[in-house]
């Protein structure tokens, strides 16, 4: 068995290996990972946990409305999301009022559990780290004999980790071949036809889905609660995308108006063609691949909240020397990406800025999970090492370790 106290991809896929799953599944088909082990999400999220989210990270939910008793329709869900996420004016239901909706028959959905509960703050953040892509997680609480959510399908993969109760899933095979992130839709009943396969997920077990399948999952005589965690990968169009937008900011030619009445008259002039095949060689040679990544990478980094990392729990050591054991915060993913005549540092809530010459430094603790200053590369002089390393201590970027010193681990 898997034993890391935290959930990172490997815990998560066990006891299926993480090369397997990418071989034979992954952007392929659906994989059910059955464990007979009701207890194996403990340590991330319980059904008594419930209350506690709903209690005190006040999810904000559209219509009071739906809350009102009767006969609810299947599928049917109350659907809660932070303030930040949903632009309308949020009904706070007090947790007594969610129960009774949960008790009249309708799914309780909670958007950004890695925002609300440290455990899957956690555990997404070792997924973003391994897959260099958003992650984002919600809540389904199903009453029994209950649909939440209609056949759909995804636009991003998606792990269901079933914490309590047993789910019906039926699945309907490929809609759409890997679709586009804003390509997301409900599939009408008429246009289903029979499911290809049927699965029951009991406590403790993995469901894969890739982006496309058609799915849908109810209950029966017990309610059901799991955890979906959806990977929002980047696709070489994102890619293309990012490098297309370099190109026309450093060729004017990408930037030209094009032909008057081009899309007014239809008028076509002769060159037009022959335009557009030199622009695309034009991309084609110069396209700046590590510019578009950098750029994809600030973005990413960037938008990714900072954890918990004892940032008003300690002070800052007083005494660092070239001998003294740091380690890489955990949870911190660190990215550097050249800058001009600089370097910069990206790391979630923080940004470190500073000239070229510490970038060979900047890497080497990138991809280090413990070290000591003097391992640093020796671009830098001594006293250079220890004002970099002291400033990344401040950020929580690093954490001073209690063990003796030993040899730079690559992780």
């Amino acid at each position: 068995m898997h034993h890391s106290a935290e959930f990172d991809l490997a815990k998560l896929l066990w006891p299926i290996e993480p090369e397997t799953f990418f071989r034979d599944s992954w952007e392929k088909q659906p994989l059910l990972a059955p464990r007979n082990d009701p207890a194996y999400y403990d340590g991330l999220f319980t059904r008594r946990d419930v209350d506690s989210v709903l209690a005190f990270t006040r999810p904000q939910f559209r219509d009071p409305e739906s809350f009102k008793p009767g006969a609810p329709p299947r599928p049917n869900v109350v659907h809660g999301w932070l303030p930040d996420e949903q632009p309308f004016a949020g009904y706070y239901p007090d947790l007594p009022d969610v129960h009774r909706a949960f008790s009249h028959g309708k799914t309780v959905l909670l958007n950004s559990m890695q925002r609300r509960w440290p455990a899957v703050a956690t555990m997404c953040r070792n997924l973003e780290a391994f897959f260099g892509c958003p992650i984002h997680t919600y809540l389904l609480f199903t009453p029994p004999g209950a649909q939440g959510l209609a056949a759909h399908y995804d636009a991003y993969e998606i792990f269901v980790l079933q914490i309590d109760g047993v789910k019906h899933w039926r699945f309907y095979g490929a809609a759409r071949e890997l679709p586009l992130a804003n390509d997301q839709d409900e599939i009408p009943k008429d246009r289903l036809g029979p499911p290809t396969q049927e699965v029951f997920l009991q406590p403790g077990d993995l469901l894969y889905m890739p982006r496309g399948h058609v799915h849908e999952a109810f209950t029966s005589d017990r309610a059901s609660l799991h955890l979906t965690v959806g990977i929002r990968v980047y696709r070489w169009l994102d890619l293309l995308q990012q490098a297309l937008a370099g190109a026309g900011a450093d060729d004017v030619r990408f930037r030209r108006a094009l032909p008057l009445g081009l899309l007014s008259t239809g008028a076509s002039p002769p060159a037009l063609k022959d335009t557009f095949r030199e622009l695309l060689q034009l991309f084609a040679h110069g396209a700046n691949l590590e510019g578009a990544i950098g750029a994809m990478t600030e973005s990413f980094i960037g938008k990714l909240a900072a954890l918990p990392q004892d940032y008003f729990a300690i002070d800052d050591p007083d005494q660092i020397d070239l001998d003294t054991m740091l380690e890489r915060a955990s949870g911190v993913i660190c990215r550097v990406v050249p800058k001009g005549d600089g370097v910069t540092l990206h790391a979630p809530g923080a940004r470190i800025d500073g000239p070229a010459k510490i970038a060979q430094a900047l890497q080497f603790i990138a991809r280090t999970r413990r070290f000591t200053p003097r391992a640093l590369p020796d671009s830098l002089t001594s006293e250079a090492k220890l004002v970099l390393v002291r400033r990344l201590i401040h950020e929580r970027l690093l954490t001073v370790v209690d063990a003796p010193a030993n040899a730079a681990g690559e992780l």
